[in-house]
């Protein structure tokens, strides 16, 4: 089908009457998405043609758009495609509406551009593409030869922006919100489609998929009144469809909709953690005026760790959590400024300096040469801190005199007097280590490193057999017996470190002294022990981010990884949780750090007066009359019990198919995860125990158990801890037992509240 143009001489009436019916006679094609939630086609209103709408597990979105609903893509496994028959035609506008949260991701080593929408073969039809760092262009085969108009600016996000396109008589136009951003006159003839194609949208013309599982460079983002028509609009009618939805809100557009993962079983309720897809460690946990914000690693467009950005979410209250714009993301170096994080920002911290200003020191990971790694600065007065400047790289691995470095990230900052200290977690030789350095002008961006080892001990002494220390926290804990004790807590990988079995990748702690005279110059760290303590009795936590509250306790929030594999992530369309926020102090040796959770928790109490079973003598297993998955358990019991294990089951079926067992066996606090899931292809599935040191915890006597679907937080004796990943299949593996071993064991009381879901 060819659309000509032809001259026809016809009489008055007639014409008057073919003008009526002009607008609807151009239109080859209009996608209005006013169908409800969930819904998984679309109704072209011109020729009633359904389009379908891809999707794997998740169930296609409608969102509030521009005129009625629009189309929610999440960024990986939802498009639109469907045929449309147009051959060629001398005269095209294209246009639609977009509010876009982020540009597409694409694996780190094998950059691969997206597509808003396209209709496109090898030799005909169009595509109107944008990559990793916001750069877009059309694609455009006219008489059968191909031309490429490049827009000047980036595509903006989070905006509804309307985009379009015009062609005839070989001049093309490109036009963002009602005007013309870029223009090229190419050569007189049609433009030649690609009938033989689907039109496309929301998916890239050359998908990219890593690991075999996630297509990783979809589009993130709400569509709505997408149109294609027959003639050459112009810039005053695609100016009067920008002006008719100029003013609707965003937000609520692209923020990811409740009903996504109401059905899900699995995914937490109270933890902090992003709305969707992928997240990686919190960082730069600060207190900003009168809130908390926690940045964390986070990939907006699916479950999969590429092209990192930081996310942005604030509290009061360390519980009820609001996410904000993403702070950065990857951006491409220029002349004037280096070290913007091409390839991904990775983690970092954030400062306040005595000004009131916000100062942001993160890992940069580039594609070219210069600070990859490196750590790179920015600086905010933004109130919600979405807004920064960026001044580029600071620090370069390969700067002269960075010693003997193979690698390093994840600064950490802290500032005594007018000095202010950064530790940067690095690769020393064979080893783990932190690199150190300090500054009197945090806004001069200029930083000596320290001739001095931040340790009084070898980092080879110190060190646990990995190859890089990532994350590290240095922190005032306490006094004891005349002395200040601080400690250095680090997270070692890499090496010997496996994340499945033993040695496990966990973090880990020192405690010790500190000595600087704070006019400068840089001071020195001396450990009470060269072998670490784990900062968890068992793995599953790591990376914990740190800020002071308002009675200067100091309060952590790590994360909890999967134990998952890809295929269950991609499935999920999420993947990680933050920890729940602890209270960490030194205990009465002092050389230990212990851990309870923020009483802020409590706020989750969906009622005062708790559920209680009271005196119980167990030998064996004792149901519980009260069950659930979002709860929190204390127990208190008599640990004088010959008893050779004592703990408790959660997360157990009726016929005790699956179900998790936490215990004491005298040495070591156990969880028996043999029998967590019929989920098959897991990463655990086995008995995982940590040393649990009785001298200094006390003997268990109260285990406070927090549950949420699919983690568990047990803290004991109000001083350790440990937080873990299950995943039961069954919608009903709910049950909570009291358990016992060898002899009978005094359960003196349980306690229990249903928790409420956090904002």
């Amino acid at each position: 089908m060819s659309f000509k143009t032809k001259i026809i001489w016809v009489p008055a009436y007639l014409l008057t009457l073919m003008l009526s019916f002009n607008t609807y006679a151009e239109t080859l094609l209009h996608l209005t998405y006013d169908e409800t939630n969930g819904t998984t086609s679309t109704i072209d209103k011109i020729n009633k043609t359904i389009f379908p709408i891809e999707y794997s597990h998740l169930l296609p979105e409608r969102v509030p758009g521009v005129s009625g609903n629009a189309f929610r893509t999440n960024g990986y496994s939802t498009w639109l495609a469907g045929q449309f028959d147009v051959a060629s035609s001398n005269e095209l506008t294209v246009e639609t509406w977009i509010a876009l949260e982020s540009f597409p991701s694409t694996e780190e080593n094998q950059r691969q551009e997206s597509s808003l929408l396209h209709q496109k073969s090898e030799t005909k039809g169009f595509n109107l593409a944008i990559n990793t760092y916001g750069k877009w262009w059309l694609d455009i085969n006219i008489n059968h030869q191909n031309f490429r108009i490049q827009a000047p600016e980036n595509f903006p996000l989070y905006h509804w922006t309307h985009v379009a396109f015009t062609a005839k008589n070989g001049l093309v136009r490109l036009y963002v919100n009602g005007e013309i951003v870029a223009k090229r006159m190419t050569v007189v003839g049609d433009v030649q489609l690609a009938s033989d194609s689907q039109f496309i949208l929301g998916r890239a013309y050359k998908p990219q998929t890593s690991f075999g599982v996630f297509e990783v460079n979809g589009i993130n983002a709400a569509y709505d009144e997408t149109k294609i028509d027959s003639t050459n609009k112009s810039s005053k009618q695609l100016l009067t469809s920008y002006l008719e939805g100029k003013n609707t809100p965003w937000q609520q557009s692209i923020a990811v909709p409740t009903s996504r993962f109401e059905d899900d079983h699995l995914r937490p309720r109270y933890h902090a953690m992003p709305p969707a897809n992928w997240t990686n460690e919190p960082h730069g946990l600060v207190a900003y005026q009168g809130k908390y914000h926690m940045f964390y690693q986070r990939t907006p467009n699916g479950p999969y760790k590429w092209m990192m950005h930081w996310g942005n979410m604030a509290s009061e209250d360390f519980v009820n959590w609001t996410h904000l714009k993403d702070a950065f993301y990857p951006r491409v170096n220029t002349d004037k400024t280096l070290g913007l994080g091409s390839k991904g920002i990775w983690s970092g911290d954030v400062v306040i300096d005595k000004k009131g200003k916000a100062h942001a020191f993160y890992t940069s990971v580039n594609f070219d040469g210069a600070y990859d790694p490196g750590i790179a600065w920015a600086s905010s007065s933004d109130p919600l801190l979405e807004e920064w400047t960026q001044h580029g790289g600071i620090i370069d691995k390969n700067t002269p005199n960075t010693g003997n470095i193979t690698d390093f990230r994840d600064p950490y900052l802290w500032q005594e007097g007018n000095t202010w200290h950064m530790i940067i977690g690095s690769a020393e030789g064979n080893n783990g280590g932190v690199e150190y350095y300090t500054s009197t002008d945090i806004n001069s961006g200029k930083w000596q490193r320290a001739e001095n080892s931040f340790s009084s001990v070898a980092f080879s002494t110190m060190d646990i057999g990995s190859a890089i220390w990532e994350m590290p926290v240095f922190e005032y804990l306490g006094m004891h017996k005349g002395e200040k004790k601080y400690a250095l807590i680090v997270s070692p990988i890499g090496g010997e470190m496996k994340k499945n079995q033993a040695p496990y990748v966990r973090s880990v702690y020192w405690t010790g002294t500190w000595k600087s005279n704070g006019k400068g110059r840089p001071g020195q760290f001396t450990p009470d022990y060269t072998t670490p303590k784990h900062l968890d009795i068992i793995h599953g936590h790591i990376s914990p981010s740190v800020v002071r509250n308002s009675n200067n306790e100091l309060v952590a929030i790590g994360i909890v990884d999967e134990r998952s594999n890809a295929q269950f992530q991609n499935d999920l369309g999420w993947a990680n949780t933050f920890s729940l926020p602890r209270i960490l102090r030194l205990l009465e040796d002092g050389q230990t750090i212990g851990q309870v959770p923020a009483p802020q928790l409590n706020s989750l109490r969906k009622n005062t007066q708790a559920y209680n079973e009271s005196n119980l003598k167990v030998n064996g297993e004792h149901k519980l009359a009260e069950s659930g998955n979002q709860l929190e358990m204390t127990i208190t019991l008599d640990a004088n019990t010959q008893a050779s294990e004592y703990g408790f089951l959660i997360a157990t079926s009726p016929n005790k198919e699956e179900f998790t067992k936490v215990y004491y066996d005298g040495k070591n606090i156990v969880i028996d995860k043999l029998k967590s899931t019929l989920t098959q292809g897991l990463e655990e599935s086995a008995i995982y125990k940590g040393d649990y040191d009785e001298e200094v915890f006390g003997k268990p006597e109260k285990f406070q158990v927090f549950i949420d679907h699919s983690i568990i937080s047990v803290f004991i004796n109000d001083k350790a801890v440990f937080a873990n990943r299950i995943y039961p299949s069954r919608t009903d593996s709910t049950g909570l037992y009291l358990y016992s071993k060898g002899a009978e064991t005094h359960f003196k009381n349980v306690e229990m509240h249903q928790l409420k879901s956090a904002n």
